[in-house]
């Protein structure tokens, strides 16, 4: 028996009278949803996990949201022109909730290089993996500790939940209908970008305002006691503070990050919600 005939009989036992290429396409507009997040989205590895893990990995979430899509099998078109705009649907669903999903790690990121802006760190750069560049030290943490974080609130399994209900509410073999009109959907994709400056400058205060206070009162020193080489001592003195300022308020950082989890998670249901 080849893969088609065996495929063909776990349909005929599951109840689904489909051919194979209609499983096939079936799937393969699945994966253009799923593939999108898989693929840009921190962490679930970014751009250091191989293209064979990532397929691996897209294939597995795919085998467990198929049955939310089972029922509609018999809807799926064979021609070519019907499928493709069918598949390029899907990719902007998923490239649009990848955005959403991808906000408060991508918040973390530019936190971190307001940090180091401030602090003089900006000139050391250390390695990432999961972005496959080179980044400065607080950009790196911030990034880092969001990814941990969100594993740790099993953020993952909600993402799946997630593309688990837009599949109910967008099928695949329909297209997006804007209810209340296409803007609205636009508007919140634009608007999650806002929330991303936001937020950003939100998990990046405490810190941020400990430099600017600290050149605030190193150019005082200067003005009263123009002798003084404050450029030398605030070489020293501002990486200083913020790095105890950020082990200070990191409990504050957190609990900020994971009601941002929350409200992201909102917004991910607002982006189904105005495309159906």
């Amino acid at each position: 028996m080849n893969l088609q005939q065996a495929i063909a009989a776990l349909g005929d036992s599951l109840g689904l009278q489909v051919s194979f290429t209609v499983i096939l396409l079936t799937f393969a507009l699945l994966m253009s949803r799923v593939l999108p997040v898989i693929i840009l989205t921190p962490f679930l590895g970014g751009e250091v996990v191989p293209p064979e893990v990532k397929l691996g990995l897209g294939l597995t979430l795919g085998l467990v949201l198929f049955p939310a899509v089972s029922d509609r099998l018999q809807n799926i078109p064979t021609s070519a022109l019907p499928f493709l705009f069918l598949m390029c649907k899907e990719l902007f669903l998923g490239l649009a909730l990848s955005f959403v999903v991808g906000m408060i790690f991508n918040a973390a990121e530019i936190a971190g290089t307001f940090i180091d802006a401030m602090a003089g760190t900006n000139m050391a750069q250390v390695y990432v993996p999961q972005l496959q560049q080179q980044v400065s030290l607080f950009s790196s943490l911030k990034l880092q500790l969001v990814v941990v974080l969100f594993l740790t609130l099993d953020g993952h399994h909600l993402v799946i939940k997630a593309f688990a209900d837009s599949l109910v509410a967008i099928p695949l073999d329909g297209f997006p209908r804007f209810s209340a009109g296409a803007w609205p959907f636009f508007d919140l994709l634009i608007r999650v970008f806002g929330d991303m400056m936001r937020v950003s400058l939100a998990i990046s205060a405490p810190v941020f305002l400990t430099a600017f206070l600290t050149d605030l009162a190193l150019g005082t020193i200067n003005r009263v006691a123009p002798q003084v080489q404050v450029f030398f001592v605030a070489m020293q003195l501002k990486p200083m503070l913020t790095v105890l300022m950020m082990f200070l308020v990191i409990h504050l950082i957190l609990q900020r990050v994971t009601t941002e989890f929350g409200g992201m998670f909102r917004l991910i249901g607002d982006v189904v919600r105005l495309a159906t």
